[in-house]
């Protein structure tokens, strides 16, 4: 998918990740008006030695986003499975909700697939493991939908047909993440982007930052203590389309942490289990080929992991375990199908 392609992205099956259309941008910086040099030396590795793809089938293919459960046990992605049309012409593709172990070898287990579900770029999990929660960007708006048709859905992690969430039609949503009581949702709501929250029961949403740094906010990471990170694939201090990395307090107050990064579609990003630092889905500046960058929230270093995942180029979703040291992260195409991998210490 285009990194940063139009906001009003078309639903379901013409949505540029079914098309394959996954281009890139580049650079990646150190801080918000510090830009790193492509000839600068950066230390390889974050600190995660075992990669493990555990998800690579035609039957769930393209995979978006991919989040662990708490234990790190299971994997839970997006992806497309595969049926021939109601005339018996072709084959069309449907969104779907699969399962897969985190350990490798194991079958993906299809959770659900069709609608409700349109145009799903963004899934979480609740902290006690039961509930998943997906961003659509034009659910139920049919072929023609828009990306102001969207919403939040509900499903259980064991399956059956996703539930829209109560108080979340009109959000446009990107980014979503599970915190104790709390869901925090990226997008656009009444025309404004920014970073909003509800309840895991549905509800009230509320801005918790909008405008400002925000453009086109993507994936969403948050601490403990409520202090959230969020990638914008509009550059929030230059004109060219890049992405930010926006620090949101639970006051509200923003803060630009990172700015002209190149990022994949979805635009993903997790904290390390210690939160001393987040990871970043993202794109090598010369090559465009995937690269997940760690940055240290101290001193704002970057540091690079390329090793088995270096020569592809859709770079996507990126989620932790709750309670441990494993991610999930998706490539959309690859090994010819795309790929959802586990990253571990």
């Amino acid at each position: 998918m285009k990194v940063n392609a139009t906001r009003k992205t078309r639903s379901l099956i013409t949505v540029a990740v079914v098309l394959g259309t996954i281009a890139t941008s580049a650079v990646i910086a150190a801080c918000a008006t510090e830009e790193v040099k492509s000839d600068d030396k950066k230390e390889e590795g974050i600190g995660l030695k075992q990669i493990d793809s555990v998800a690579n089938a035609p039957e769930a293919a393209m995979p978006v986003d991919a989040t662990p459960s708490p234990d790190g046990k299971d994997i839970y992605f997006i992806a497309f499975s595969s049926r021939m049309d109601a005339d018996g012409i072709r084959m069309e593709r449907l969104p779907a909700v699969y399962k897969v172990s985190a350990t490798p070898g194991g079958a993906p287990q299809k959770l659900f697939e069709g609608a409700p579900l349109q145009s799903p770029f963004g899934i979480t999990i609740s902290d006690d493991g039961a509930t998943l929660f997906i961003a659509d960007s034009s659910a139920d708006g049919g072929g023609e939908a828009e990306r102001s048709d969207g919403r939040v859905f509900s499903m259980s992690a064991g399956g059956g047909a996703p539930v829209s969430l109560a108080g979340t039609e009109g959000i446009t949503p990107a980014g979503i993440e599970a915190s104790g009581a709390s869901l925090y949702v990226t997008g656009r709501k009444d025309g404004m982007a920014g970073l909003f929250k509800t309840g895991i029961g549905g509800g009230a949403v509320s801005a918790v930052a909008v405008g400002g740094p925000f453009s086109d906010p993507g994936g969403v990471a948050v601490t403990r203590s409520g202090i959230a990170y969020v990638i914008d694939t509009g550059s929030a201090t230059g004109s060219q389309s890049l992405a930010s990395v926006v620090k949101i307090m639970p006051d509200g107050k923003t803060e630009i942490l990172l700015d002209g990064l190149s990022v994949g579609h979805p635009a993903g990003i997790a904290l390390v289990n210690d939160e001393s630092a987040i990871l970043v889905s993202g794109l090598d500046r010369a090559q465009g080929t995937d690269r997940v960058f760690r940055v240290s929230l101290g001193d704002r270093s970057v540091t690079t992991l390329s090793e088995k995942i270096g020569e592809f180029y859709e770079s996507a979703g990126l989620h932790r375990a709750r309670n441990s040291e494993v991610f999930a992260w998706a490539d959309s195409h690859a090994n010819g199908t795309g790929t959802v991998y586990v990253l571990k210490p």
